[in-house]
Formats: structure tokens, sequence, C-alpha cells
């Protein structure tokens, strides 16, 4: 019987093995109870703590409410959302020492009254969590911004205009334009007497601010096209008075093009007209061969719309010009196309057929399917326009030429109801030359049996004669 294995505490310890641990339990530091916490807890925990400790209450409270939302927003998603999956704010470490190193700063300038340094600290992290895409974050800070630049006093409202500016931007990006146009007119309205004022590029605030709201009102009047027309025109005028303030030359050229569309679609032709020519003069000054175009073709429309067809006709002449000339392909089959559409609803139907063709040739050439398909049916229904004209033609005429060409058409479909017919060929009468009769010597039997028909002959002759004579005294008497 084997004895038992005494346990391994209860083993006599190697001494030298003994010593070295001793030795180095001795080389190590004493810990103290936050030492030993502090590797034991988070590091957001551990964070907070030294904030808290450093009497940054306000501070540690803002960034455990950032915490808190993200939490919540997550929770909210629910577990099969992107954001279940992606990094949170609490372990992302790089993140929480920026938010604790500028927030702090605001903190201790916020107690000194030194409000400009506050809104240097947080438009800082704005700054970086929009670097990082953390969109939500730098939001968070952009409001702030504002609410603190209204404290402001020494810039004569500087920082308060770029606040707004910021916020605007943001609003936009999420969808909010309606907020956003509020916030870009008082950014418009601080910097309208204030020309002095730059942005880092060199760029005026006030000329900003009405390229912004340009933008946001050309947003504006797009969304609300389908719902309410008039509501639409209204913001396209806003938005064509600010880009003809802000002194961009291609900005006000597209506001008034777009505005001019509006027009034409509430039936304003004469009005659309005068902005789609500003439209046309701004494309020739800063020589825009893409706006050249778009320009030709929105004048050509509202002349047809008016029924004034032959100007139409001559702006599409001239819009095919510019695409050909530019080398502007897709404008170039665009505009083929366009004019072949008038040609065909006038009954052009060989102009029509000859600027379909062009176009489906280019939109082969440019691999667009959709175009191709477009252009196809089109090209085909002009030349079945231009084949009925002639084929009505031939059927109405009913001549015998006319009819072998339909049905020469029928078997080959080979088109030529536009040749004119050949003209008859008269021919002359042939003379027939008879052979000459060979002169025969008669016979005696055939001159005796002459002698006698001659006689014969003569005897009639003599009797008609007598006949004759009698009737004519008869007539007398």
């Amino acid at each position: 019987m084997k004895k038992p294995i005494a346990p391994e505490f209860s083993r006599p310890r190697n001494p030298s093995v003994v010593i070295k641990t001793e030795t180095l339990r001795a080389e190590q530091p004493q810990l103290d109870k936050m030492q030993t916490s502090s590797f034991r807890n988070s590091y957001k925990h551990n964070l907070c703590l030294d904030m808290l400790q450093q009497g940054y209450h306000k501070s540690f409270s803002e960034l455990f409410a950032l915490i808190k939302q993200q939490e919540e927003d997550r929770q909210r998603a629910g577990p099969e959302s992107l954001m279940w999956s992606m990094t949170m704010l609490k372990e992302e470490y790089e993140k929480l020492d920026m938010l604790k190193i500028h927030l702090t700063r605001a903190e201790d300038a916020y107690r000194k009254g030194l409000y400009d340094e506050v809104y240097k600290s947080r438009y800082e992290l704005a700054k970086f969590f929009q670097m990082t895409s953390d969109k939500w974050l730098a939001d968070h800070f952009f409001h702030t911004c504002l609410q603190t630049s209204s404290e402001v006093k020494e810039d004569g409202g500087r920082m308060h205009a770029e606040s707004f500016c910021n916020v605007a931007l943001a609003q936009e990006e999420n969808g909010d334009c309606h907020e956003a146009a509020a916030n870009y007119e008082a950014y418009y309205r601080l910097t309208s007497n204030n020309s002095t004022w730059t942005k880092e590029d060199g760029l005026n605030f006030h000329t900003d601010a009405c390229i912004n709201l340009c933008r946001i009102n050309t947003i504006l009047g797009q969304n609300a096209q389908t719902e309410d027309p008039q509501v639409a025109l209204n913001f396209l005028i806003k938005a064509n008075e600010m880009a003809k303030e802000s002194l961009e030359l291609r900005m006000e050229g597209e506001a008034a093009y777009r505005l001019g569309l509006a027009y034409d679609r509430t039936g304003d032709h004469q009005t659309a007209l005068l902005h789609l020519n500003n439209y046309l003069e701004t494309c020739k000054q800063i020589e825009d061969s893409d706006g050249l175009g778009k320009a030709f073709d929105a004048i050509a429309k509202a002349y047809a719309s008016q029924g004034e067809v032959q100007e139409a006709i001559e702006y599409l002449k001239q819009y095919v010009e510019v695409a050909e000339r530019s080398g502007q392909e897709t404008a170039y089959s665009q505009a083929c196309h366009n004019l072949g559409s008038m040609f065909n609803s006038l009954g052009r139907y060989e102009e029509a057929t000859e600027y379909f063709s062009k176009a489906y040739n280019l939109s082969r050439t440019l691999s667009d399917f959709q175009a191709i398909n477009t252009n196809r049916v089109q090209f085909g229904i002009a030349m079945a326009h231009k084949t009925l004209r002639g084929f009505g033609d031939h059927v109405v005429l009913g001549s015998r030429q006319a009819v072998e060409r339909v049905v020469e058409w029928k078997c080959s479909r080979t088109e030529e109801f536009d040749k004119p017919f050949p003209e008859p060929v008269v021919e002359e009468p042939k003379v027939v030359e008879e052979d000459p009769v060979p002169y025969v010597l008669p016979d005696e039997d055939t001159q005796e049996t002459q002698e006698p028909e001659q006689a014969e002959d003569g005897v009639r002759g003599e009797t008609t004669l007598t006949t004759t004579e009698n009737m004519t005294e008869t007539t007398d008497s």
C-alpha cells in the first residue's frame, strides 16, 4: 500500500528560494490605499477621481454626463445597431486625456472671468473631435462655444458670429436646415457692419455669411418645390439676393439659373428668360462652357413653352455648337437629342433623324445604356415618321411605278420614297423594210387567164360609169 503524498505547503521549502522571495519582497515599495486602488479601478474611474481631487467639479460633471449620454444612446439603439459594436468613450484613453486637459483649463479660465480663454479651450475640443469623426462630441462643444461667446465683450462680437456659423454648419450636416438658416441669419447680421473680420483662409466673414445663406436657402427651396412652389420661389429669390451680395460671379450665375427654372415652372416665362439670360451673360464672362450649354438649353425650353419655336431651335443649335466645340460628349449627346425632339414635334423628320442619329452614336460611345435605349427609340420613331410620309404619298399616287416601289420597300426595306420617278422612255417606231418581190415572167397560160379578167374589169368599170351618169341626170331633173 502506497503512502499518501503530503500537501505542498507541508513540504520543506528550499532555503535559497525562501531567501530570494524575501529579498524581492523587501525591494518592492510599499503601496498605500490610493495606489492600490489605481491598479484595481478603470482608467476612466481614476481620471474622474483625479479631477475631483483637484477641485474641477464642473469638468467632472460634464465628462460624466457625456459618458452617460453615450451609454444611453447605445442602449436605445439596441444590440443590432452599429453603435453596439463601436468603442465607447470611456475606453478611449487619448480622448479622455484630451477632455480632461481642456475641460479643466476652461473651468480654470471661467473662475478667473477669462471667457475668451474658455471659448478657445472648448473650440479646441470641438475641432479635435471633428477631426476624429466624433460628430456628436464636436456638436456638443460647438454649442457650448456659442453659449460662452455671448459673454465675450472684448472682440466686438467676432467670436459670437463665428459660433453662430459653426453651430449652423453642424445643424446643416444633421439635416436641420430651418434651424441652420436661422443661425446663418444671425451670423449675417453680426457681420454686416464688420468688413474687417476674416477667417483663417482669408475669406471675409460677411462674404462667407452670404455664401452660406445662398446655399441653405437653395436647399430649402429645392425641398419645398413639390409641396409649395411659391414658398420654394421665395427661398430661391433670397438665395439669388445673397449670391449678388457675395460678389461671387459663379455663385450669382448659378443662383440666377435656379431662379429662372423656378419661374419657368410656375408659368412666368418672361421673368424666367430674364434670369436665364443673366446666367448666360455670367457664363460668358467667366468662360464656363458647361454653364453656356445649360443656359442655351434652358432658354430654348422657355421659348418653346411660349410657342416661339424658331427661337427655341436657334438656342438649341447654339447648345449643340458649344457642346461640340468644348468636347463635352455627354452634353453634346443631350443637345442633339433635344434638338431632334424639337424637329420631330414640328414634322421636320429629315433633321430629326439626323440629330437623333448623332445622339444615338454618341451615347453608344459613352456606354450610357439609358441614353442608348432612349435615343434608339426616338431615332426609330423619327425614321418611321419620315418613311410614313413617303409611303402615304406613293399609296395615294397609285401609279404603277409607285406601287412597284412600295412592293420593293416591303421586300427589302430599302427606303427610296424621296427619289423622283424615272421619266418614261419613248421608243421611236421601227420602219420595217419589205423584201422586194422578184419579177417572174408570165407564162402563156397565165397571160391568157389575165386577159379575160381584165376584160371583165373593163365591163364592170363601164357599168359603174353608166350607173353614175344616170344618177346624175335624175338629180338634175
